[in-house]
């Protein structure tokens, strides 16, 4: 290898010397994925060329959007009444005459080429002749380039109504004078057809890959493609044949990075279009993948202001606002094509050139510079000193390029005094693709004779790194406990400023502990106070984002969102990168899940996920894990299953945080509530499969949708457990989550469940909470209009299924008091409920009539007029079971028909 400042490179090579041996893409199959998602503009251009009053369209487009192959698509769709004559021009102006009619001119005998009259004259007949009386129209693609004879044809053919035009051309600027004029005057329709939006990339990709396709696949895609369907496709094609795409558990999933190979279809399409541009723009190109993404002076002093001012009027370059002007490649994946194609002495050669006006000093850089310098560096094979390789990793770190990180990790050799930075920078890169095993292994390689050379804020540093990594594997706790006693121990035995950062590494290792633990209680007060730090930004925010968590499960949901917002305004405002910030955003996720706001949640997840292109393949996972959380805490299974699923494919390939058995068991409750009991009872099995070292709270939520779906299985232990383990929370001061419990559990609860119920619930936040408070009141003092109050509440939220429990037990209420009026608007209630709760939670009744919840299940189905056939259907059991069931109801209430069971529970 080179240093880096090493020797010239040999000049690169031109395009096209390496020819692909693959073989191009098949217009068929094109056409197969633009039909998948675009009919309306075929339409609109047939209907263009079957109006009369029209010569025809016009479609405009950029380069790769579908126009050649939307004109197939009308072509084929016109063919049984229409000849079509496809023409093309070229991609300059054309001096050739006659050019796009050159097959049909080789056709003319001699005495019709005699004089343009006469060539005019052939032409016209003999596309006269190959119509056979039908209508023609004729596809001119591939403009700007048409000679002025060519013109005179087709204007010939158009205006004496032999054919009708269809016309292809990236901008109107392209068309010629006589179809601008035509547009002009209303005789020449326009279509005009865009990039994929990313909502047409995510059908597309469904459809094309027949099945679900996970969100992170999406984002991936559609930023690399920019939303090109030619791009689109040929990155598929090469994910799909290099198997970094796959199915896995009926979901498409990204299982690694993607580097584009030698004669793939994408290097393909990037040597079509680099081999007709002139050499000026190719250099210009090349130089340009190699700087990514640069501000506009940057760009000028490395390629200079022409060249520059080139690649963007031929449409290579984007240049953003603001006061940095950053430029980039307008398609991404141009960048890294061309960057896989050059070899490394071509990266050396240009790094020479352009050193020398760039000043490529790491010091003076920012992460995304640096991560450029060091990826341009790394891909020439040359060296970085260990201090810029140290932080280049970092930058990848935050960047989310674990494969830089650990190339520039490599840099540094070991016995180098950065050698335990190093070690850390590893760690967080294996932290990121959730090999928790690896992470630690990284940081326990450091040798024991090093760590005691350490200082105490070094040493605490690096113990730090330890204690989050071996929070996520078994026998992690013990360890964690030694490793802080020992950090503890060297921070007296020294003395000095440098144990004040020493202790505040200590403080955020030992706090992450406890939150793990759940011991919320117990560092809440710390975290406050670490949290009004006045002196030091960073441990001030570390402290607030865990406190954010700690918020969010004590009953402070609506404290936990508003610190959450701060902390992401602050971070954001002075580009942070905290140790700590994956936990206020989980906090605010889960605070608005918990408080009620689940479309508030709902909205921050989805665009979390509409700009996660970077972090898609490493976060996807999680980031839909919690929108499928919120789905199901609301009641929505079957949104809830649907991306639950996606989450769990993704979790199954990178278990980020461990999460795999908390969406399992969310899958379970999902189809529990949408009766789908074989897949309930499926992923509750899954779930126990899989229980591994987690989080605390990762491993309540678990056992909270676990309990619940085996409520809705009929389980006759379940509510017991629930109302356990909301006693532990309240006795933990995780008021949060016993309240949450002791919803769940007191579908038919007693008095004292309800009593607790309020009082956990009055220690909390939020809309939700209000609504807790209202049942438990209505339950335990008989008042109809506190469970009605509990409805609307439940209502405003869009809390269907607690909407309709609240109806209930107000309805059971008003019928017990004699309060007519009041069971009128409980039943009006439910009967507007009924398409989205078909199935109600509990069923109305009067007294205390002690159904399982399958029997209260099944009579609710009953009293909707639903067949035992139908019910047995419905919910996944025989007729034979239904009929069971409904015999215990009949016992238990004392009747003995279906009349009289609707009559007992309806008004």
């Amino acid at each position: 290898m080179t240093s880096v400042r090493g020797d010239a490179s040999p000049q690169p090579g031109l395009w096209g010397e390496r020819r692909s041996q693959r073989r191009a893409m098949g217009a068929g199959e094109r056409h197969r994925w633009s039909s998948l998602v675009r009919q309306e503009p075929v339409d609109a251009v047939v209907a263009h060329l079957e109006d009369p009053g029209l010569h025809g369209a016009a479609v405009i487009g950029p380069r790769g959007v579908g126009k050649t192959t939307l004109s197939r698509a009308v072509a084929a769709r016109i063919s049984a009444t229409t000849h079509v004559v496809r023409v093309f021009g070229a991609s300059n102006d054309s001096e050739v005459p006659y050019g796009i009619f050159s097959m049909h001119l080789a056709r003319l005998v001699d005495h019709q080429t005699e004089s343009p009259a006469a060539v005019l004259h052939g032409l016209l007949e003999l596309v006269r002749q190959d119509a056979k009386g039908r209508p023609t129209v004729i596809v001119l693609d591939e403009l700007p380039g048409i000679d002025t004879a060519s013109m005179g044809v087709l204007m010939q053919l158009v205006l004496s109504g032999t054919a009708k035009l269809l016309v292809l051309a990236r901008t109107s600027a392209d068309l010629p004078e006589d179809l601008v004029w035509m547009v002009k005057d209303g005789l020449l329709a326009t279509q005009r057809l865009d990039v994929f939006s990313r909502a047409e990339v995510r059908a597309l990709l469904a459809r094309a890959l027949e099945g679900a396709v996970a969100e992170s696949v999406v984002a991936v895609f559609y930023a690399s493609s920019s939303g090109n369907p030619l791009v689109l496709q040929a990155l598929v094609s090469e994910h799909l044949n290099t198997g970094a795409l796959r199915r896995h558990g009926g979901i498409w999933v990204l299982g690694g990075h993607q580097n584009v190979s030698s004669g793939s279809l994408l290097e393909q399409l990037v040597e079509s279009r680099m081999a007709r541009q002139p050499e000026s723009v190719r250099t210009g190109l090349e130089k340009f993948s190699l700087l990514r993404k640069v501000p506009l002076s940057v760009a000028m002093r490395a390629l200079g202001p022409e060249s520059v001012t080139e690649l963007e009027e031929r449409g290579f370059l984007a240049i953003g606002l603001g006061s940095n002007n950053m430029v980039a490649l307008a398609e991404p994946y141009m960048g890294e094509t061309i960057r896989n194609r050059l070899t490394a002495a071509e990266k050396a050669g240009y790094f020479q050139e352009m050193s020398g006006v760039l000043a490529l000093d790491p010091a003076t850089m920012d992460k995304q510079q640096l991560l450029t310098f060091a990826g341009w560096v790394n891909d020439a094979g040359m060296v970085l000193e260990p201090e810029v390789a140290l932080a280049a990793a970092q930058a990848a770190v935050h960047f989310f390029d674990p494969q830089l990180a650990l190339a520039c990790c490599a840099q540094i050799p070991r016995g180098h005094r950065l050698e335990v930075s190093a070690a850390q920078a590893r760690s967080r890169t294996y932290y990121l693709l959730a090999n928790y095993p690896r992470a630690v292994s990284a940081l326990d390689s450091v040798g024991p004779e090093l760590l005691s050379a350490l200082s105490p804020s070094d040493y605490a540093s690096w113990a730090m790194e330890l204690t989050r990594a071996l929070l996520w594997v078994p026998d992690g706790y013990s360890r964690i406990e030694e490793v802080l006693a020992e950090v503890a121990w060297r921070i007296q035995s020294a003395a000095g400023e440098e144990t004040v950062q020493a202790e505040k590494y200590l403080n955020l290792a030992r706090f992450e502990f406890q939150v793990h633990r759940g011991e919320f209680a117990q560092v809440s007060e710390e975290l406050e106070s670490g949290s009004n730090d006045p002196t030091d930004r960073e441990y001030r925010l570390n402290c607030s984002s865990l406190l954010a968590l700690t918020l969010a499960a004590t009953g402070r949901e609506l404290d936990a969102v508003e610190l959450s917002a701060a902390i992401e305004a602050e971070v954001e405002e002075h580009g942070l990168d905290l140790r700590m910030g994956d936990w206020h955003w989980q906090g605010m996720v889960l605070a608005l899940t918990w408080s009620g706001q689940w479309r508030s949640c709902e909205a921050v997840l989805k665009q979390a996920v509409e700009f996660s292109a970077g972090v898609a393949q490493y976060r996807g996972g999680a980031i839909e894990l919690a929108l499928g959380i919120a789905y199901t805490y609301a009641g929505r299974g079957t949104q809830a299953a649907d991306v639950l699923l996606t989450a769990a494919a993704q979790l199954e390939v990178r278990d980020t945080y461990n999460s795999l058995e908390l969406a399992y068991s969310a899958l379970a409750l999902a189809f529990a509530q949408t009766n789908d009991v074989a897949n309930a009872r499926r992923y509750l099995a899954k779930a126990r499969e899989s229980a591994v070292f987690t989080l605390w709270m990762n491993r309540s939520m678990a056992e909270f949708f676990q309990l619940m779906a085996l409520r809705w299985l009929d389980d006759p232990t379940a509510a017991a457990q629930l109302v356990a383990s909301a006693e532990i929370d309240i006795a933990k001061g995780r008021f949060t989550t016993a309240s949450i419990n002791l919803f769940g559990a007191t579908t038919h609860g007693n008095n004292e469940q309800y009593r607790l119920l309020e009082e956990s619930s009055l220690k909390r936040q939020g809309p939700m909470a209000a609504v807790n408070v209202a049942l438990a009141r209505s339950h335990r003092e008989g008042r109809a209009a506190l469970a009605l109050q509990a409805a609307e509440g439940a209502h405003a939220l869009e809390l269907s299924a607690v909407e309709s429990r609240c109806a209930v037990v107000a309805l059971d209420l008003a019928r017990n008091a004699g309060e007519m009026r009041l069971a009128r608007e409980a039943q009006h209630r439910l009967d507007l409920l009924m398409p989205e709760v078909p199935v109600l939670p509990i069923v109305p009744h009067h007294g205390v009539v002690p159904l399982t919840a399958r029997e209260r299940q099944v009579a609710g189905l009953a009293v909707r007029g639903m067949a035992n056939r139908d019910i047995a259907s419905r919910i996944g059991v025989s007729v034979r079971t239904v009929e069971g069931h409904l015999y215990q109801v009949f016992a238990k209430m004392g009747i003995a028909s279906r009349a009289e069971l609707e009559r007992e529970m309806n008004l």
